[in-house]
């Protein structure tokens, strides 16, 4: 498997196992868009496709036909095939910008400039250039460049290719938003998206020497920070049908592989364990995880592979710093329940991320951390969907995350916390949970508008802990209505005990008091009959739990 390969001369090269995704070339030409936009989560195999592209237009004194010859694009006929190299190319990509500083990012970005401007050195050697022309090409080549002339490189270097060859040029350009994942995350997005926008928008916004322009990228930033102006831009996220197999492996191509490594009897584990993304919204396409799959057929272990390729640091500090709003549907997830309708959006705004858990939620999706299930657009052009986990690399990935958030707030102490709750010692659980509060939540977490969500993610995600010996379920209906919390023994026969926690938060209009809040809450357990999904499953002993809470402030009450 070409684990780590991405150059597609050197899959070919080395007989390494390659899958054809040759036609992605014919739907690019089909296209009738001048620059596209991919975006697809990492790891699924947009660098090896660029280069592909690279290969397959780039006009060189090596011919690379032979590399071609055997796949499906090449018996698409002779509208196609003449289009292999006859074109000028500018590749770039993008994917190492990830230094922690702007300068040390700024400087590799011009290092990277300079490289893809010396590759094409014979347009300089000659006496045709502008004076103008070889003073800026001279000042790129040797760092003394100002960030104007960095900027406008790309589109320099295309006026350049253009006159040379007499053919307009094609500029790929790989992982465009990697430098501002990164800006996100260490505090220079301004910075970031100041220069993108001059160098993408030169390269890409009424450029008369483009003939094709293709961009890859995890997401789809908003137009006004990075693309603005740009009219000639298509986009395609996950949510949209185009290029929706050539990006990752579809079921077919799963099972061949499995078939040609001898690992097909394995394909209903395999599926468990790296399928369940689904690509596009009218005629989806059920996608498996390239880079686990490869990994799998290496090492053999059904393991996680895709989430340890990267530190995954925007999505642990959006789940655990965020409202306990998302961490209480985050533990939904892990209960195996879709989440949602949830309005879906393809693009990217960093700044919102934080502050609305709408975008928390499109980050996660069209980062591969999520599948939508059912998708719909309504009446008024919003897109909606079912959100749930695509498989158990990535379910494993989202319980050890609620795990660390919650050892991280309790200091180690939630074992003990959940002892005294299911050995029924409600007065150490009281006492244990008030302690916790006190000492580590903070007033932003237990916040007027947040409290009880806050509450109620923190008690669920304590509860993952209980997996082996009990089913936790929240927000499921059970006589007459809605219980917050339901923890099951798996095994009714140990004599274990059933529990029901609802939560209050004292209503300060009404001056309400942390005891009248927990009376409340045990009497609704009580009038709705939560105990009845218990008593049909044979469990007698059930303990009641009403917590109510006033900021900081907690009340435990049993009955």
């Amino acid at each position: 498997m070409p684990i780590g390969v991405d150059d597609f001369k050197a899959v070919h090269e080395r007989n390494l196992y390659y899958i054809d995704k040759s036609m992605l070339i014919k739907d690019i030409l089909d296209d009738g868009a001048e620059v596209n936009l991919i975006a697809r989560p990492r790891r699924f195999g947009k660098t090896l496709n660029l280069s592909m592209l690279r290969y397959f237009f780039e006009k060189t004194e090596e011919n690379h036909r032979e590399l071609f010859q055997s796949l499906e694009i090449w018996k698409q006929g002779e509208r196609y095939r003449r289009e292999q190299g006859k074109y000028p190319v500018i590749a770039l990509t993008m994917k190492s910008l990830k230094m922690t500083t702007w300068p040390n990012n700024y400087s590799r970005l011009c290092t990277l400039l300079a490289t893809e401007i010396e590759r094409h050195a014979y347009l300089y050697e000659n006496n045709n250039l502008s004076t103008n022309d070889k003073y800026v090409i001279n000042r790129i080549l040797d760092r003394t460049a100002d960030e104007s002339e960095y900027g406008g490189s790309l589109e320099l270097l295309s006026r350049l290719l253009h006159a040379y060859h007499g053919e307009k040029v094609i500029i790929l350009v790989d992982e465009y938003d990697t430098l501002l994942n990164e800006a996100y995350i260490h505090g220079f997005y301004d910075e970031a998206v100041t220069f993108l926008r001059l160098l993408l928008g030169e390269a890409f916004k009424n450029n008369i020497h483009l003939r094709k322009g293709v961009m890859t990228g995890i997401f789809r930033v908003a137009k006004e920070s990075v693309f603005s102006g740009l009219n000639n831009l298509k986009v395609s996220t996950i949510i949209q049908d185009d290029y929706s197999e050539f990006f990752g492996f579809t079921e077919r191509e799963v099972q061949k592989v499995l078939e040609d490594f001898s690992l097909i009897s394995q394909m209903a584990e395999v599926t468990s364990w790296y399928n369940g993304y689904r690509f596009g919204s009218k005629h989806p396409v059920t996608i498996y995880n390239p880079w686990s799959i490869a990994q799998y057929v290496e090492q053999g272990d059904l393991i996680s592979y895709w989430v340890n390729t990267s530190d995954n640091q925007i999505v642990r500090q959006l789940v655990t710093e965020g409202s306990g709003e998302v961490q209480r549907l985050v533990a939904e997830l892990l209960e195996q329940r879709p989440i949602g309708p949830i309005r879906l959006d393809d693009t990217i705004v960093y700044r919102e991320i934080e502050r609305s858990s709408e975008a928390v939620w499109s980050f996660l999706l069209l980062g591969g951390y999520l599948k939508p299930l059912q998708v719909e657009r309504r009446d008024d052009g919003e897109l909606y969907g079912l959100l749930d986990v695509p498989n158990k690399e990535l379910y494993y990935f989202y319980r050890k995350m609620l795990r660390t958030w919650l050892s991280d707030t309790t200091e180690g102490q939630e074992q003990q916390l959940l002892e005294a709750l299911t050995s029924g010692d409600i007065s150490a659980f009281q006492a244990r949970f008030r302690d916790i509060v006190m000492k580590t939540f903070s007033y932003y977490d237990v916040g007027e508008d947040k409290s009880e969500s806050f509450y109620h993610a923190f008690v669920l995600g304590m509860m993952v802990h209980l997996g082996e010996s009990y089913e936790v379920r929240s927000n499921r209906e059970s006589g007459y209505g809605r219980y917050d919390v339901m923890i099951i023994p798996r095994d009714s026969s140990r004599g274990q005990k059933g529990i029901i926690i609802e939560f209050k938060k004292a209503d300060r209009f009404e001056e309400e008091s942390l005891d009248e809040a927990a009376v409340s809450a045990l009497r609704q357990i009580e009038t709705k009959q939560y105990e009845a999904e218990l008593r049909a499953l044979g469990i007698k002993d059930i303990v009641k739990l009403g917590i109510a809470f006033k900021g900081k402030q907690v009340k435990v009450q049993s009955g």
